[in-house]
C-alpha cells in the first residue's frame, strides 16, 4: 500500500500487517484495535523522523515493515553530528508527543470501555516503545545518537557499547519472561558484535587514516607500482601478482608494502581464491589496515553479510564513495529488502555513477514499486543526459507514485527535449490515473491519437 502523507511518500508492506496481526494474537478480540493502534503508533515516530529530515531541506520517504519502519532521504551526506543526532531523536519524540495528546485530551473523560483500552494501550505503546528506542544499542534510534554524538573514529567504542547494552536488556527480557524483549536485544546484541569484529578488522578506510612520516618510494619502486595497478586495473591477475611481488621484493616503505599487498590480494579475491585472499589481508594487518573495500569484499565473497555491511556503511559514514564500497553494499541492501535505502545510496553518489548503473538502480526501484527514488534516479540522469527518454521515464514513475502535478512538468522536459511519442504516453498504463485527472492537460502536450 503506498500514499502521501504531508507530502511525504509512504509504504506499508504486507510484512508490517502480518508482524502486527502475530503480536496481537493473544487477544483476538482486540486485535483490529491493537493493529490500528501499532500502524498508528510507528507512522506517528516514523513522521518525527521525516519532519525533522524535511526541516533540514532534505525529502524523506517512509516505508513500515515487519514491526518498525524506515525513514529515508536523498541529499544531505554530509549532515553535520548534532543534525543527525537530532533526526534520530524525533522519532522518538513523535510517539512521546502523540502519548501527550492522548492524555492531555482525554483526562478526565469518561470513555466506553473499549475506547479506553485504545487511548490506555496507545499511551503505553508509545511511551514504551520511545523508551525502548533510546537504548544506546544498534540499529535502535538511541543507537544512532550514541554513533553519531561518539563520531566516526569511535565506530568501534558504539559497537562495543551497543554490544553489552543490548545483551544486558535480553537477557533481563528473558528472565522476565518478556521474549520479545529479549529476542529484539539478542539480534542486535549479535549485529554489534559483528560490527565490532569488522570494526576491528578495519576501523577505517585506509585513505582517511593518518601516517607517520616515512621514506618516499624510490623511482623504481613506483614505476613497479604502477605497472602491477595497471594489470588490476585491466584484469591481468598474474601479471599484476607479479609486480606487486616485484615491488616487495624491493623492501619499498610501509605505504608501498601495504598497496603492493593490497594489489596482490585483490587478484586473489577477483578470481575467487579467497583463502589465499585471507592471507593477503593478514599480511596487510602486520603493517597497518587493510582498505575498506578489500576487508568488505573479503567478508561479502565468505558469505557474512553482516560483517560486510558493517564495514560498508563503517566506509561510507566517513565519505567514502568508490564504487568497490557503494557497489556491493547496495547488492547487500537489495538482497535485504531494503530497496529504498539501497535508492537512497545511490542517488546520493549519482555523479560517479554510469549512466547504466543509475538506470538499472532506478528500474529496480519502479519494479519494487518504489516509485518516489526511481524518479529521483531518472530525475538526476535527465539533468546530466537531457535525455528525453529519462524524462519521461520520471514521468512515469511520478505518475504511479500519484504526483500528477510533478509527472506533467517531467512530460514538458521530455517534449522539450525531443520526446514526441504520443500513443506512448496514452497506451501506457503509468499514465492512466493522470489522463483520468488532467487529462486536458495531457492532450495539449500529446494529442490523442
Amino acid at each position: 500500500m503506498r500514499f502521501s502523507l504531508f507530502g511525504i511518500p509512504t509504504e506499508v508492506q504486507f510484512s508490517f500487517l502480518f508482524g502486527s496481526i502475530m503480536l496481537g494474537l493473544h487477544d483476538v478480540a482486540f486485535l483490529p484495535y491493537w493493529v490500528l493502534i501499532v500502524f498508528v503508533s510507528v507512522l506517528t515516530h516514523e513522521l518525527g523522523h521525516a519532519f525533522a529530515i524535511r526541516g533540514f531541506g532534505m525529502h524523506p520517504e517512509i516505508s513500515l515493515q515487519w514491526l518498525g519502519g524506515l525513514t529515508s532521504w536523498s541529499g544531505g551526506r554530509d549532515l553535520p553530528r548534532w543534525k543527525r543526532i537530532a533526526i534520530s531523536f524525533a522519532g522518538p519524540f513523535g510517539g512521546f508527543v502523540l502519548a501527550a495528546a492522548l492524555y492531555f485530551g482525554l483526562r478526565g473523560r469518561a470513555l466506553p470501555m473499549t475506547l479506553g483500552r485504545v487511548v490506555d494501550t496507545a499511551m503505553l505503546v508509545n511511551v514504551a516503545w520511545g523508551i525502548v528506542n533510546l537504548a544506546p544499542v544498534l540499529p535502535l534510534d538511541g543507537g544512532h545518537i550514541l554513533e553519531h554524538a561518539l563520531g566516526p573514529k569511535r565506530s568501534k567504542t558504539t559497537a562495543l557499547v551497543s554490544m553489552v547494552c543490548g545483551g544486558a536488556i535480553a537477557v533481563y527480557g528473558f528472565m522476565s519472561g518478556n521474549s520479545f524483549l529479549g529476542f529484539l536485544f539478542a539480534m542486535c546484541a549479535l549485529q554489534s558484535f559483528q560490527r565490532w569484529q569488522a570494526e576491528g578488522a578495519t576501523p577505517a578506510p585506509r585513505k582517511f587514516a593518518t601516517r607517520p612520516v616515512e621514506a618516499p618510494m624510490s623511482p623504481p619502486q613506483e614505476r613497479a607500482l604502477k605497472r602491477a595497478s595497471d594489470a588490476l586495473a585491466e584484469e591481468r591477475f598474474d601479471e599484476a601478482r607479479e609486480q606487486a611481488k616485484a615491488v616487495l621484493a624491493m623492501e619499498p616503505p610501509r605505504s608501498g608494502r601495504i598497496r603492493a599487498l593490497e594489489i596482490v590480494a585483490w587478484t586473489f579475491l577477483l578470481e575467487g581464491a579467497l583463502d589465499e585472499a585471507t592471507k593477503a589481508v593478514r599480511a596487510i594487518e602486520k603493517h597497518g589496515h587493510s582498505d575498506a573495500a578489500l576487508a568488505g569484499g573479503l567478508l561479502f565473497a565468505r558469505g557474512d553479510v553482516g560483517a560486510a555491511r558493517a564495514v560498508f556503511e563503517a566506509a561510507r559514514s566517513v565519505g567514502d564513495d568508490r564504487k568497490e564500497v557503494v557497489g556491493p553494499l547496495i547488492q547487500i541492501l537489495l538482497a535485504e529488502g531494503e530497496v529504498a535505502r539501497a535508492a537512497a545510496v545511490a542517488l546520493d553518489i549519482v555523479d560517479s555513477l554510469s549512466d547504466e548503473d543509475v538506470r538499472r538502480m532506478a528500474d529496480i526501484a519502479a519494479e519494487k514499486k518504489a516509485f518516489g527514488w526511481s524518479a529521483r534516479l531518472h530525475e538526476a540522469l535527465f539533468t546530466r543526459t537531457q535525455g528525453a527518454d529519462d524524462a519521461f521515464a520520471a514521468a512515469r514513475a511520478k505518475s504511479l507514485e500519484g504526483d500528477a502535478s510533478a509527472a506533467v512538468e517531467l512530460l514538458k522536459k521530455a517534449q522539450r527535449s525531443g520526446f514526441a511519442d504520443a500513443a506512448r504516453v496514452w497506451r501506457d498504463p503509468a499514465f492512466e490515473a493522470l489522463a483520468a485527472a488532467r487529462g486536458e492537460e495531457l492532450a495539449n502536450l500529446f494529442p490523442k491519437p
